[in-house]
């Protein structure tokens, strides 16, 4: 068989003839190995992130019928990891614990069970920072074989960034944010001026507790008021299989009769955003919460 080549793949671009698409969906490409929404992965294949994808798919499938071709049409920690699954599955398969861990802390903002996947999520964003996507590849291809093997005494790639995390987790259980539960809204509040908290230690707050439909994050200012923004959890803009598929209620109808302030496009909404206030209001977090819950009427 033919050694695996990998092809950058521009969003508007075509995959080779018989190419397999890791984690983005590339045009052309005659299977999907993905979690992105529409996918066309296999069932048998299917789970969380698109690197468990490409690992069940080069454990189950004879090296004889892999293609040779693999293609991405972006790049993040969970896209290059099942890009390199295909590449170097010996290597890969016997990291899998580390590098599923990593695709969670990246894609879905999560603290993964194995903390080392957030080492290894910071050092492959340290290793091609401000690079092009296209360039990012090669580099980071060149790397995985001894990072996976040597991520404990990389700390000079992930030792700031992860002593960054210690210290928001430190002032998050010191008080400065504050969880509860609403039903299945979860609601995280930032007290005056703390800033927002990273997503990895939401998590350990619980944005990924069983049962959790939304996300409400509450930012008061000196005076009292608050800016919010109401989210889906983290995960739910992927194709899940162990997560619960969440699916997104209508933002027009959410946002009718909540008021001026709050608005559907723009600042940070990100994948999984449904709404956020373009100025400070006076509603508490909890009661904000409970208007939600009423107004969203969650299935059982």
């Amino acid at each position: 068989m033919a050694a695996r080549q990998f092809a950058f793949v521009p969003m508007d671009g075509r995959a080779p003839e018989g190419a397999v698409s890791c984690d983005g969906l590339v045009a052309g490409a005659a299977l999907d190995l993905s979690h992105w929404a529409k996918n066309r992965t296999p069932k048998a294949f299917k789970a969380d992130t698109s690197v468990e994808i490409a690992l069940t798919f080069v454990r189950e499938t004879s090296p004889q019928a892999e293609p040779t071709v693999v293609v991405n049409n972006h790049f993040d920690a969970d896209g290059v990891l099942a890009v390199w699954s295909l590449l170097d599955p010996e290597t890969a398969t016997a990291h899998a614990g580390l590098l599923v861990a990593a695709a969670e802390a990246g894609d879905f903002d999560e603290w993964p069970a194995d903390t080392r996947g957030l080492w290894l999520n910071m050092a492959i964003r340290r290793l091609v920072a401000l690079k092009p996507e296209a360039s990012a590849y090669p580099i980071a291809l060149a790397s995985l074989g001894e990072l996976v093997r040597t991520i404990e005494a990389r700390d000079d790639l992930w030792g700031t960034s992860y002593a960054a995390l210690l210290e928001a987790e430190r002032r998050a259980n010191a008080g400065d944010v504050v969880s509860y539960a609403v039903g299945p809204i979860r609601v995280f509040h930032h007290g005056p001026g703390v800033p927002e908290s990273p997503g990895a230690v939401l998590s350990k707050l619980g944005s990924t507790g069983e049962g959790v439909r939304r996300l409400l994050l509450a930012f008061e200012e000196p005076d009292g008021s608050f800016r919010y923004r109401y989210e889906l959890p983290r995960w739910a803009w992927a194709d899940t299989v162990v997560r619960p598929v969440i699916p997104a209620p209508s933002r027009n109808a959410l946002a009718q009769g909540l008021g001026p302030e709050w608005a559907l496009k723009g600042g940070d909404l990100g994948m999984t955003g449904l709404l956020r206030t373009t100025a400070p209001i006076r509603e508490e977090p909890r009661a904000l919460a409970e208007r939600l819950l009423a107004r969203e009427r969650f299935e059982a």
